[in-house]
């Protein structure tokens, strides 16, 4: 016979007092200036598991092993609940009176805790009469008849109040893993009846098509061994799937295949270089893949009626808007929701399948996405991105705009059964620095402050002894100052915003960045600030504006260069440093640019090259050099050269030497993180690099059913 364990003693706390709120732990209610509120079993143990500690920090991990003691939990369900009890308690993470977060430690209750008086002795509880005899009978059946009547309609009825996003919160806490071998799991969907879901198992240079029975360990595989095989799509009825294929040889197409027979069919070849996200119609009729629609511009969506065989050119950015990508059909076919935009810069758009109608933007926020899945004909759309601050599940009304989210952590390209049961990627990224010493650079290169985080954006101040870096290494992503081969310490900036694209001052003592945050309506804020090192004040530049995009020193401090974002592109202002109007460079729109040694260099959406500018004469001139939208990001321009990550080999590091205008340089050693991801120091002497581990992919399933019980 199992015995449920006892409850932890931190649990059984008469009632006590927080500055002006009461809390009762045996009813689960706040009460403040006479009102009460109930909250949540689980926000209520949080409470009292910190005020157990009697001030002292409680670590994420103890908190997730001793309040849910049975279950698997994600950090970023601890992460809601401390925000819901802030909220409960009117309490704010910046300024905070009842729970401080401690990114290093955990969280630690900050606010006195007092006993309540109990009632004075002998004093009549709120209900004065006792009634007898058969009253009390026929009350204790009448309550019964009631009790029973509820609990059946509680039984057949999902809670009226409970919100979507609320049960989706509750639906993906309950995640568990679906398939988590040694290889990558990509791309999970369900078959029409949700009984199997598809997938890609892939190692370093191979993908198979796994198709795997819900519930049972049932597996069968697609495709050649010794093909890359990608995104499979169920077509209607399940016997076939469509997946992107691409051969050793390099040719690529998206194929069908007959689940019992093997038989194949190329569905769209490589004319228009297909990516491998595609989606097929409801009724299996059409497919939406993302190609090239026009040469020299972003990638745009394509219809291809599979019967005839017809094209036709759905969407078609312009190049300062970024590529279209990882299109979805709607449950009724009626419309497709993608991504526009560039990198981090992505936001969600829909288009109506109709020829002629425009694609649209829902007003989302912008980020890194990751794919989405439509929860009704019309939304609301799941979606995969950083919208606020980690990649995770968030819920985005597809007419207005607004987002929140609702969980799963590391969690990409989701899908949705008719049931409402969800798969989707977990994945686990980490990267970090490499040193090597560029007058010996066969020689081992040495990690800089490894973790098993994420870490990037590097910058050697100008005495090279030291870098910034921004990583999440100890929580929320956050900025760094180390010294290579001693330690590095996180600058003590508030946990509110996410910081990007450090630069450091002329003379070392400061550091320029970006912050970002989103308004309650989702839309990002991004302001330039000047930050001191190493106390962590930080500067505000307000007339800047909300919209920059990149902020760096030019002239020894006296003047900025601003990036101003417009679209998925920028403006190029210069601003006096001590204040003063701003004037706009006459450049075109740039994707990407650089500061050095009073030049400026800049790349253009949709272009390959750079273009090199003297800032004192504006005197332009075109560089040959291989930079384009694949690696826009993965260029430096120093006094005497620029530097960059070879496109045609993406490990492959290039130094292209300005006075000569040659490539002076070549090593198979260089950046493969995400973003901003190499630096030299000012001397020519060392290069450090931010280089991905191999990630962890596994698939999760959150099942709909039983997710409205408690």
């Amino acid at each position: 016979m199992l015995t449920r364990p006892s409850a932890p003693a931190w649990r059984d706390r008469a009632a006590f007092r927080l500055h002006d709120v009461e809390v009762r732990p045996a009813s689960n209610e706040l009460v403040a200036g006479g009102a009460a509120v109930r909250i949540k079993p689980r926000l209520m143990d949080v409470l009292l598991r910190l005020v157990a500690a009697d001030g002292a920090p409680v670590p994420r991990q103890v908190l997730l092993d001793e309040v849910w003691p049975r279950r698997a939990v994600n950090d970023e369900v601890l992460s809601r609940v401390i925000a819901d009890l802030r909220t409960a308690l009117g309490d704010a993470a910046r300024d905070a009176r009842f729970i401080e977060t401690l990114p290093k430690a955990g969280y630690r209750l900050v606010a006195p805790v007092a006993p309540v008086a109990a009632p004075p002795a002998g004093a009549a509880p709120p209900t004065a009469a006792r009634p007898r005899g058969r009253v009390v009978a026929w009350s204790a059946a009448i309550a019964l008849v009631l009790l029973v009547a509820l609990t059946v309609t509680l039984q057949r009825t999902p809670p009226a109040t409970e919100s979507p996003q609320a049960r989706l919160e509750r639906q993906l806490a309950r995640a568990e893993p679906f398939a988590s071998g040694v290889a990558l799991e990509l791309a999970p969907r369900f078959s029409p009846d949700g009984a199997q879901v598809v997938y890609a198992a892939a190692d370093d240079a191979h993908a198979s098509i796994v198709i795997a029975a819900v519930g049972a360990a049932s597996r069968r595989t697609l495709g050649d061994a010794a093909d890359a095989n990608l995104s499979p799509v169920f077509f209607p009825g399940g016997a076939r799937v469509a997946y992107y294929r691409r051969t050793p040889a390099g040719d690529c197409a998206i194929v069908a295949e007959d689940v019992a027979s093997g038989a194949r069919q190329t569905l769209v070849d490589c004319a228009r270089r297909p990516q491998p996200r595609f989606d097929l119609s409801p009724d299996g009729g059409t497919l939406v893949y993302v190609g090239i629609v026009r040469p020299q511009f972003p990638a745009g969506l394509v219809l291809r009626d599979l019967a005839s065989g017809a094209e036709r050119v759905l969407t078609a950015p312009e190049p300062q808007m970024g590529d279209d990508l990882h299109p979805r059909f709607s449950p009724d076919g009626a419309r497709i929701a993608f991504f526009r935009g560039t990198a981090s810069h992505r936001d969600a758009w829909i288009v109506d399948v109709a020829e002629g109608a425009p694609a649209r933007s829902t007003g989302s926020p912008r980020g890194l996405t990751y794919g989405a899945a439509w929860l009704g004909p019309r939304g609301p759309l799941l979606v995969a991105a950083d919208w606020f601050g980690q990649r995770a599940l968030n819920l985005l009304d597809a007419e207005g705009g607004t987002a929140v989210m609702v969980g799963a952590r590391g969690a990409r390209f989701p899908d949705v059964d008719r049931a409402g049961t969800i798969v989707y990627e977990s994945a686990t990224f980490s990267a970090n620095l490499h040193e090597i010493d560029l007058a010996a650079p066969d020689r081992p290169s040495r990690a800089l402050w490894p973790s098993t985080r994420y870490t990037n954006q590097p910058e050697y101040a100008p005495d090279g002894a030291r870098v910034v870096f921004a990583s999440n290494r100890d929580g929320a992503s956050g900025l760094f100052v180390g010294t290579p081969g001693a330690d590095a310490a996180r600058l003590p900036l508030s946990a509110d915003y996410i910081y990007l694209r450090p630069h450091w001052s002329h003379d070392g003592r400061a550091i320029y960045a970006i912050r970002a945050s989103r308004r309650e309506d989702g839309k990002r804020v991004q302001q330039a600030i000047r930050i001191g090192v190493p106390d962590g004040t930080v500067e505000v530049l307000a007339s800047l504006g909300h919209d920059v995009f990149d902020v760096r020193e030019t002239d020894g401090g006296r003047a900025l260069v601003v990036g101003e974002v417009v679209g998925n592109a920028a403006r190029v202002l210069h601003v006096p440093a001590a204040g003063g109007p701003a004037e706009r460079l006459p450049f075109p729109l740039v994707s990407e640019f650089q500061v050095a040694g009073g030049r400026i260099a800049f790349a253009q959406p949709g272009l390959t090259g750079l273009t090199l500018c003297d800032l004192a004469t504006r005197k332009c001139e075109p560089l040959p050099v291989a930079i384009g939208d694949v690696n826009r990001f993965d260029w430096l321009l120093t006094g005497d050269a620029v530097w960059y990550r070879d496109g045609a080999a993406p490990t492959a590091m290039v130094r292209y030497d300005l006075a000569r205008r040659t490539v002076a340089w070549r090593h198979a050693f260089g950046p493969t993180a995400l973003g901003l991801s190499f630096a030299v120091r000012p001397d020519g002497r060392a290069l450090v690099a931010a280089r991905e581990e191999r990630p962890a992919i596994d698939l999760m399933l959150a099942p709909a059913r039983d997710v409205a019980a408690k």
